[in-house]
């Protein structure tokens, strides 16, 4: 008898459980029980096959690795297929392929191992072209993470290095914009430009300049058989795609029958080779598991296209399977939801039906101004908390969720002022970067100059005061000044022997010596004077953050650098400066919060060696991106801030990039499990802002 006779399945998941053996695109929604119609799927071609079938299982994180080899490894009714299906990452299958076609790779996994490879093993790619190699020499510590990140970029978005010829760039370019993807090679682009490796901006200079430095750089690693993570695809890709020319196909015995994706809207142009390769070597039939409306990381290079037309993009037929019970979600998440996904046109229609008659209790924080709702999320949180404590939502979690990092400081700040613990792993690169290192710098140095004339009464004199002032004009620029400027500036100062900020100031102004290999009569440095000045007599902390956002364009925006310090990829200085008018003229307190917010994240659980991370994860108060949400479910979710122009983001400007930011506001709501509130206010700082379009679109 059949194992399929009891089958715990619904009619539609039962209909794609038995459906014919070939190629198969399952569209499953949030928790309409992908992964066990996934299993039941193996193991009826397994009962079919007699036990001849064979099952890749390809996840994209470990942790879904992980659970899937478990409910195979648990007994029941998976038990007769553990031994015929294969749960992997595409990472490590791809690295199994690496390993066998390569003696003793190595593997270099960190950010520093990844340009030491470019400076060292790799220096042949780059210094025989005269503009990366004057790059690589004028900016020492950021060109090798340019050009390393560059690399890595090409191959994800499907760059092949033995196919090096004008017309393979052009038609990848091509193929990527109908994606929608060249965008993600406008930031290596823009840096190489910044750094004068091209003389112009126009894809023919950067591809001229790029595709020889790509073929040659993936030659070098291949001689040494060093590899990165992302070569883990790259070249298990081209290792199987070698065994596919040679006819080098595996025994019957030892062929794969099926090739199973989950999260198929996930990849990317380099995954979706690797994957046809492997089902070419094997022969196999392909299921693609996914959902479109789940299509967030169009950032990293995934294109929704894949799985939304895979007969085109695959170049072999699918028959489709859609999943439409949800299990996991209360009734009301499930429809406003479906309505809100509804307008989006790039998508596969779909019925969604909740199972649940429970509706989740739907709530809009509305405040004047962005202060009032902060303290009205807090106010939410510490009665989560308390609830936890006192047994009625213990073990529970509850998540704030934000389109920004720079959303969640204020929350994070007044957590930790209040010892309310939270977790915000992800995030604690934006407190630790080094441009906030430099923004708290700058603020002690206020501190201290409001507090030198009760200082200079005593004769106190700061013993580092010029050594501040430069490291302030070090933020002026995109990039700090060059050594020797910067040497001859602080001699400069050092010689008139200041004993007030203002006087270091004054003496600043006559400075007539280059910066950044320029003169300019000391236009420069009497604009940055007058700036200096407006920062160090800022009347209260709120004035002061306003005049560092003014000051220094090094602590703007700037999507280059962002791969480099996450501060400048999204400044906090507007939720920043709005929270701290709540310090007044305190800096001191503001100063220490700041500091036990940083402390506190340092010390998150995973950063030391006895703490793992599931004790993590029993925390009761979660902070990420909506990105970071996926996959997750919470008792309570608070979505942060949900106006126009952060839900949509303000930059997403067309059809696609609107599409794209719809999905994640999707993704965000349906993690609600009990509770969802969607805080707005009139105005963040003094901007006014209106409700995101989103909220009328979901019926909210």
């Amino acid at each position: 008898m059949s194992s399929l006779t009891t089958a715990p399945l619904d009619d539609i998941q039962r209909r794609f459980v038995t459906a014919e053996d070939t190629n198969i695109r399952l569209l499953a929604p949030a928790g309409s029980g992908k992964t066990h119609s996934l299993l039941w799927r193996c193991l009826h071609l397994h009962e079919e096959s007699e036990g001849a079938a064979r099952f890749l299982i390809v996840t994209f994180t470990r942790a879904a690795r992980d659970e899937l080899r478990a409910r195979l490894g648990a007994g029941g009714d998976f038990a007769s297929i553990a031994t015929s299906a294969d749960v992997v990452t595409l990472n490590g299958y791809g690295w199994r392929a690496v390993r066998d076609a390569f003696t003793s790779p190595k593997l270099s996994t960190s950010t520093f191992e990844r340009q030491t490879l470019m400076s060292g093993t790799l220096a042949a790619a780059w210094n025989e072209d005269e503009g990366l190699r004057e790059a690589m020499r004028a900016y020492p510590f950021k060109a090798p993470g340019v050009l390393a990140g560059l690399l890595e970029r090409m191959k994800a978005l499907g760059f092949d290095h033995e196919a090096p010829s004008s017309r393979h760039a052009n038609d990848r370019i091509d193929a990527l914009d109908a994606l929608g993807l060249t965008g993600l090679l406008e930031e290596p682009k823009e840096k190489l430009l910044e750094f004068g490796a091209l003389a112009n901006g126009r894809w023919e200079t950067f591809l001229a300049t790029a595709v020889p430095f790509f073929v040659k750089a993936c030659e070098a690693q291949r001689q040494a058989a060093s590899f990165t993570l992302e070569d883990q695809k790259y070249f298990g890709w081209l290792a199987f795609r070698n065994l596919v020319r040679d006819g080098r196909h595996p025994a019957p015995e030892a062929r794969l029958t099926h090739v199973l994706v989950d999260e198929f809207q996930d990849i990317n142009p380099l995954d979706l080779e690797l994957i046809l390769a492997i089902a070419a070597l094997n022969d196999a039939k392909l299921t693609i598991v996914g959902d479109d409306d789940q299509a967030i990381f169009e950032w990293r290079g995934a294109a929704p296209d894949f799985i939304l037309d895979p007969n085109e993009q695959l170049g072999r037929p699918f028959e489709t399977h859609i999943l439409e019970m949800n299990y996991r979600c209360p009734r009301n998440i499930v429809t406003k939801s479906a309505e809100l996904i509804a307008h989006n046109k790039r998508r596969e229609n779909k019925r969604m039906v909740p199972v649940s008659t429970v509706d989740a209790e739907i709530v809009r924080l509305h405040g004047d101004s962005f202060l009032t709702t902060t303290n009205d999320v807090v106010g939410e949180i510490r009665a989560f908390v308390a609830a936890g404590r006192d047994g009625a939502l213990a073990g529970q979690r509850m998540a704030l969720l934000s389109r920004k990092r720079a959303q969640l400081i204020p929350y994070q700040i007044m957590l930790a002022r209040e010892d309310i613990p939270f977790c915000a792993a992800e995030d604690l690169h934006l407190f630790l970067s080094d441009s906030f290192k430099r923004l708290l710098g700058a603020l002690k140095t206020r501190l201290t100059a409001q507090q030198l004339p009760a200082l200079a009464a005593i004769g106190f004199t700061p013993p580092n005061l010029v050594d501040e002032i430069m490291a302030l004009a070090d933020s002026v620029q995109r990039y700090p000044m060059r050594k020797a400027e910067r040497d001859a500036m602080a001699s400069f100062l050092r010689a008139a022997r200041p004993e007030t900020y203002d006087a270091a100031v004054e003496r600043l102004e006559t400075y007539d010596g280059t910066i950044r290999g320029q003169k300019d009569d000391g236009k420069t440095v009497k604009d940055f004077a007058v700036r200096l000045r407006r920062f160090l007599h800022a009347g209260d902390v709120r004035a002061a953050i306003a005049a560092l956002e003014e000051l220094y364009s090094g602590f703007r925006q700037d999507y280059g650098r962002g791969t480099e310090d996450i501060f400048l990829a999204d400044p906090p200085f507007f939720y920043l400066s709005a929270f701290a008018d709540t310090y007044g003229e305190d800096f001191k307190a503001f100063i220490t919060d700041l500091e036990k917010a940083m402390s506190t994240l340092v010390k998150l659980p995973g950063n030391d060696a006895e703490d793992s991370v599931d004790e993590q994860w029993k925390r009761p108060v979660h902070l990420m991106t909506a990105l970071r949400a996926k996959g997750r479910e919470f008792h309570t979710v608070v979505m942060l801030d949900t106006v126009d122009g952060i839900w949509p983001l303000r930059r997403a400007k067309t059809e696609r990039q609107i599409e794209g930011e719809r999905r994640l506001f999707y993704v965000a709501m349906t993690r609600a499990k009990a509770r969802l509130l969607l805080t707005t206010s009139g105005r963040i700082g003094e901007a006014p802002v209106q409700p995101s379009p989103f909220l009328l679109e979901a019926g909210l």
